[in-house]
């Protein structure tokens, strides 16, 4: 059975906004369309030109939802009687509320303006001929003319002063929707002038025509929300798309005594860096969340809560999420968020603004220290071992949610030291192509500063920094509080524009190898100012020289080849250096990088 006995036309659909036979979900964002816009629309439909489908569920009353056109201080939450029916407009709201707008005197608020509320009138200018909608279609407090320096709108006139000013010029798209009650009263208003009667009754018959009795193209959902959840991730409103989170605003959107449980604010309790009440509502009275930010965005952030109090690993567990769980785990939520985020940020120098990339990772430890009261030392072991493995050998491609929840119930059911090497044993990536002696050829990590977004390459980065990597010039660390100047960054250690860079591009021509010079090995973690001031595009053989002959004045030989040391280099690639021996350097600083590999994860 159809959502809809008939079959949807424009005017159905206007009569079912204004008597509230469907309803937008709470997820919706505000009416935001402007005059022009409204215009193009119905233009559109005057001219039979297609303005796409709308998208309508048939679900249950679960769903926080307002009226088309309502404000958002007008939510509905759902009632004690959940069999009910309720029909969602999942996509449409901007071009339904429009509608709704022009043809009844329904309020409609704009934006999050909880107070302005718009009734307007929108007239049909029968006599103009051209193709320009803005002059076709106007709104009752737009200007028409200038007439003896005044400025004459249609809202300053009444309907009988307009019918007597301009007989059926202006045509009202209410009196077409409401023509059986209206007509009347317009014959009246037009002080019975029948000939007039007649031609605005026409123009009322082609608005009816070409635009009310239209068809809407409808597509309709049925279901349990569980079950259209894949139409809910598709739909695609100028292109930002509705998410699971946007859905569970609205599902957890509840009325508890007299506050409103709010998701979105919720996120940002638990993202917030200090200690928090365990009384959800007394957090929104003390933090000021204007000055509050997400670590992860609203989408990552529900599998995370998802995991951590229901272990549910898949998209839509977190469709399960009850509002009084959330509130009832508030701090528990919070302090494991944020123990979350030390340990990636402490044991494996992951910054803060770098978190949604390793959404895996999170996952997993999202589990894992829920599963445990506190995390004593061998479950810091377990951590370290496991993050570098599954980073490294890369333990989720593909399916990620099943590989994390197996990895799991590993956990769960064995010993950490073999379910670790359980999981050892289903890595999806070796780098036995390293070990080669032979000379370069693609014995190199297939990880490129030319594809910085590329997995292997951030998981190097990562690598570098785990023997704390220093400035080799200034001995810099990478710590938070350091000017952007002398933060630590990417730069090649052979630069691209030097004269042996030039060489070496010249020199690798071959597809497998013409970006070698952009490879991990080439790469180090310096300052700016070292690497503008010091380096610029000089050859290995001259900047690394004049590092050294600094630091023996200084007679601190040792430190400097600390600093070396710390980004991988070791006495064979220093060596290479001063001979900008690019070739040497490079397969060294390969079997360096290997084996902190082996020793991070604990291979052989």
């Amino acid at each position: 059975m159809k959502i809809f006995e008939q079959e949807l036309t424009v005017e159905l659909l206007v009569k079912y906004a204004e008597t509230e036979k469907i309803w937008l979900p709470e997820f919706q964002r505000s009416f935001v369309w402007d005059y022009n816009q409204i215009r193009l629309l119905i233009d559109s439909l005057f001219h039979n030109y297609t303005i796409s489908s709308i998208l309508i569920w048939d679900g249950l009353d679960e769903l926080a939802r307002r009226r088309v056109g309502g404000s958002i201080k007008e939510i509905k939450t759902p009632e004690t009687n959940e069999n009910d029916r309720i029909v969602y407009l999942l996509d449409g709201q901007q071009r339904t509320t429009s509608l709704t707008l022009c043809f009844t005197d329904k309020p409609v608020y704009l934006g999050s303006n909880f107070k302005k509320k718009e009734v307007i009138n929108l007239f049909w200018d029968t006599s103009y001929q051209g193709d320009d909608p803005e002059q076709r279609w106007v709104f009752d407090d737009e200007v028409l003319f200038e007439e003896s320096a005044n400025k004459v709108a249609l809202k300053n006139l009444t309907q009988e002063e307009i019918f007597k000013k301009y007989g059926a010029r202006f045509v009202k798209l209410k009196h077409a929707y409401n023509w059986s009650l209206s007509s009347n009263s317009i014959l009246s208003q037009m002080d019975n002038d029948s000939h007039m009667f007649i031609e605005y009754m026409k123009s009322i018959q082609q608005i009816q025509k070409d635009i009310l009795y239209r068809r809407v193209f409808d597509i309709e959902q049925k279901g349990s929300l569980e079950q259209v959840l894949e139409v809910f991730e598709r739909i695609n409103t100028k292109n930002t798309k509705l998410s699971i989170y946007d859905i569970m605003v609205a599902k957890t959107y509840r009325k508890i005594e007299n506050d409103y449980f709010d998701l979105r604010k919720y996120l940002l309790v638990l993202n917030h860096r200090g200690p928090i009440d365990s009384n959800y509502f007394k957090n929104i009275e003390k933090i000021d969340l204007n000055k509050a930010s997400l670590l992860l965005n609203e989408s990552d952030m529900l599998p995370v809560i998802s995991i951590m109090l229901n272990k549910e690993f898949k998209l839509n567990g977190a469709l399960k999420l009850k509002t009084n769980d959330l509130i009832e785990n508030v701090k528990l939520l919070h302090d494991k968020f944020q123990l979350l985020i030390e340990l990636l940020n402490s044991y494996f120098n992951i910054e803060r603004k770098e978190l949604s990339k390793y959404q895996p990772i999170i996952k997993f430890l999202s589990a894992f220290i829920t599963h445990f009261d506190k995390i004593e030392i061998v479950h810091q072991k377990f951590i370290k071992e496991w993050f570098w493995n599954t980073l490294l050998f890369n333990r989720y491609p593909g399916s990620q949610n099943e590989r994390i929840a197996k990895d799991f119930k590993l956990v769960q059911e064995n010993d950490l030291t073999a379910a670790m090497e359980r999981m050892k044993s289903d890595n999806t990536r070796n780098f036995n192509y390293i070990k080669s002696e032979a000379n370069i050829g693609i014995n190199i990590f297939e990880a490129h500063y030319s594809s910085k977004n590329q997995q292997l390459y951030r998981a190097m980065l990562l690598l570098l920094k785990s023997r704390n990597a220093k400035d080799f010039y200034s001995g810099v660390r990478p710590l938070k509080e350091n000017i952007s100047h002398y933060e630590l960054e990417e730069h090649h250690i052979f630069p691209i524009n030097s004269s042996i860079g030039k060489i070496i591009k010249d020199w690798y021509k071959a597809p497998k190898t013409e970006d070698i010079i952009n490879n991990i090995a080439n790469i180090a973690l310096i300052t700016r100012e070292t690497n503008n001031n010091r380096i610029k595009k000089k050859n290995p053989s001259v900047y690394i020289s004049e590092f050294e002959e600094q630091f023996m004045l200084s007679q601190q030989q040792d430190e400097f080849t600390r600093l070396l040391d710390s980004q991988f280099i070791n006495q064979k690639a220093f060596e290479a250096l001063k001979k900008d021996d690019f070739e040497a350097f490079i397969f060294e600083r390969n079997r360096e990088l290997l084996n902190q590999i082996y020793s991070l994860c604990n291979n052989q």
